[in-house]
């Protein structure tokens, strides 16, 4: 269990403890003390990503109709800025919209040096700050309803209330999300500035996290008793004010930090950290919400890059493999669904829930997963959690996204009939794109001595000195082909390691360097090197083998009526390399056509099953039925081409003419068994 008393009497664990004694030593030799600040000593990052210059196949192209049809469309659209302009909003979380965009837009900006895009990042950024008021509010509710004034959720609307004024106050602040705007107004206005300092914007966000102290700090009121799902939407808060710490090097907001870990512990029903140290559940800590109980874990993460706080990462690693075991799909989506212990279908549930046509994939759940493998790699340079990450945006954030580009899923299941997309304001079609840019700022790095190649995605990036200057540049059409051609088009000679992640689900086939074949190394960490003095123009060529895998996924077989629990049930899902295999669905009967594994408990049996259709790399037939099954995001997608063995060029529709495109099919990837 974490120690609470101990927090309160380290407040920041034993770097704070050497920071302030070295702080008198360094007011004796006249140092500045406020450029101390603005480097807070922290654990140092395993993992250093280099600059990706472009990102080509599968995943270019979905980065791309999301920079070219959606980017604009959401940023020139009033409701990303209105709700502040013209308070109050019209939606008790409208305010998250322009944070989650500001993250997503630097990244597509820093790749592609679009000055469109740094305009209206400008024009933004600058309009938001304009609406800031001088106690620090920066949110989208009237007076009576900020939580300065409601600070645990206390009744607001007096009876001497209009009774239309009140309905439109209730409609716009249900639930209490205003420090949740503050969480990714905070977030989003960092991460721009990261790029491009400006201190107006850093006094923004300490005014912000200034105004949440006066009310959240020492005890003044519990934030867990704000917002929902136990307050474990208010917590999420956690991340961007450690963020501010980071950057300030200011200790009353670590300190803040450390008060919100102070009410979620003694909060039985959110106490996160303590659940996973007592080896729990993640389905209990406020109610198993996946999106915002991820979000509180990437707080705990940098929360122990500042203190060294283990129980911190011990907590997060545990949970991590937690939800990787039970909440994971096949098509690495994390499922959820309302149950009687739960809030509702966003929520983690026990496996005994697991209905492959009633769980729901969100995609905020999906999107927060990949950034918290992605922090964890980055943090401990462990391959593992890299090798998580990318499945679940290729199957089943690319599943979300509709081909025209601008049109998202809010939701998506592993067996999932013909559905509407969406293209307005929602939570997930603004967390996904994040999803896209944050997997393109990770492919490559430096780690150590070593340059890093993490997935094996056409990209091209830059080389520091350190690896001979120029750029490294990866073709190939993974993960729709199994070969990849990594060349080096760097100024000088230079000897170091070359790293790369066989992805999950593959082997190493064959390795080469200039034709010649080589037998690379295992890291401890996971991946595989291949150390040599490198020259301008050599090329290592990976071929990988992919696996044909059956996932098996216990659950129930949920009765007509929806209700739960049903009769206990194995369901039997089937990936080729990172790729989810699924059915394409055109309609509801459909869904239920085909249940050849019926009855069968051998997986091996059922692999045996699966054929190769002629042709084709990626595509099977099940014996004896004319079921085929093509990669889980081109089941979900009538225009994405399934790629033949002369297509080396990957998906071929250009995402700049793609216009009145229709509809996605759905897919269905589990099918009953035994």
């Amino acid at each position: 269990m974490i120690d609470i008393e101990a927090i309160k009497r380290i407040k920041g664990g034993p770097m704070n403890r050497k920071r302030t004694i070295l702080l008198p030593i360094l007011a004796l030799a006249a140092c500045c003390l406020e450029s101390l600040a603005a480097q807070p000593e922290m654990l140092p990052l395993a993992f250093h990503p280099t600059r990706t210059l472009e990102v080509g196949g599968l995943e270019g192209e979905r980065l791309a109709l999301w920079r070219d049809h959606r980017l604009f469309y959401i940023a020139d659209d009033g409701y990303l800025i209105d709700g502040f302009e013209n308070r109050p909003g019209t939606h008790p979380w409208q305010g998250e919209h322009l944070g989650k965009w500001l993250h997503a837009a630097t990244h597509a900006y820093r790749m592609t040096g679009d000055q469109k895009i740094k305009d209206k990042m400008d024009e933004l950024v600058s309009r938001l700050l304009a609406t800031q008021i001088e106690d620090g509010y920066l949110g989208t509710y009237p007076e009576e309803a900020r939580f300065m004034n409601v600070p645990e959720g206390t009744a607001f609307l007096s009876d001497d209330i209009p009774d239309e004024k009140k309905q439109r106050m209730e409609k716009v602040t249900r639930g209490g999300w205003d420090t949740w705007t503050f969480r990714y107004n905070i977030y989003g206005l960092l991460t721009y500035e990261k790029f491009f300092p400006n201190e107006a914007i850093v006094d923004c966000c300490r005014k912000m996290a200034d105004l949440l102290i006066e009310v959240y700090g020492g005890g003044k009121h519990d934030i867990t008793k704000y917002g929902t799902r136990k307050g474990i939407s208010a917590t999420t808060l956690l991340e961007s004010i450690v963020m501010l710490y980071q950057r300030t090097g200011e200790k009353k907001y670590l300190d803040f930090a450390e008060d919100i870990v102070m009410m979620s512990e003694k909060n039985p029903d959110l106490r996160l950290v303590g659940e996973m140290l007592d080896r729990g559940t993640v389905v209990k800590p406020g109610e198993g919400k996946a999106y915002q109980l991820m979000a509180n874990l990437l707080g705990y993460l940098q929360l122990y890059r500042c203190t060294g706080n283990a129980d911190y990462i011990q907590a997060v690693e545990y949970a991590w493999n937690d939800i990787r075991k039970n909440h994971v799909t096949a098509n690495g989506g994390l499922w959820g669904r309302k149950t009687a212990y739960n809030g509702n279908g966003e929520c983690f549930a026990h496996t005994d829930a697991f209905d492959p046509a009633y769980v729901k994939l969100e995609g905020c759940s999906d999107t927060t997963w990949v950034q918290l493998c992605l922090h964890l790699f980055e943090l401990t340079g462990d391959a593992k959690y890299f090798k998580e990450a990318e499945p679940t945006l290729i199957n089943s954030i690319h599943a979300h996204q509709h081909p025209s580009g601008r049109d998202w899923h809010y939701y998506i299941y592993p067996n999932q009939n013909p559905t509407a997309y969406r293209s307005g304001f929602h939570c997930c079609g603004s967390s996904q794109p994040r999803a896209l840019e944050m997997f393109a700022v990770y492919m490559a790095g430096q780690m150590n001595e070593a340059f890093c190649i993490n997935s094996l995605a056409p990209a091209s990036y830059r080389l520091s000195n350190r690896f001979g200057g120029g750029t490294l540049e990866t073709t190939g059409n993974f993960p729709l082909g199994t070969t990849a051609e990594i060349t080096l088009k760097s100024k000088t000679e230079k000897s170091f390691p070359l790293n790369i992640i066989v992805p999950k689900n593959c082997e190493l086939k064959s390795v080469q360097v200039n034709g010649r074949a080589v037998t690379p190394l295992k890291t401890d960490n996971g991946f595989m090197s291949v150390s040599r003095r490198w020259s301008p123009g050599d090329k290592l060529t990976v071929e990988l083998k992919f696996r044909l895998v059956a996932t098996v996924q216990k659950g129930a077989l949920t009765p007509p009526n929806g209700k739960m629990p049903g009769k206990a049930q194995n369901w039997v899902a089937f990936n080729y390399g990172p790729l989810t295999l699924g059915q394409c669905i055109e309609t509801e009967e459909e869904m239920a056509t085909y249940e050849p594994f019926a009855g069968m408990s051998d997986t091996e049996a059922m692999l045996a099953m699966l054929e190769k259709v002629p042709g084709t790399k990626i595509a099977f037939k099940v014996k004896g039925t004319d079921l085929t099954l093509v990669p889980f995001v081109s089941a979900m997608s009538r225009v994405v081409p399934l790629p033949q063995e002369t297509n080396t060029a990957g998906l071929a529709t250009s995402p700049r003419t793609r216009d009145n495109l229709p509809e996605a099919s759905g897919g269905k990837c589990y099918y009953r068994m035994q």
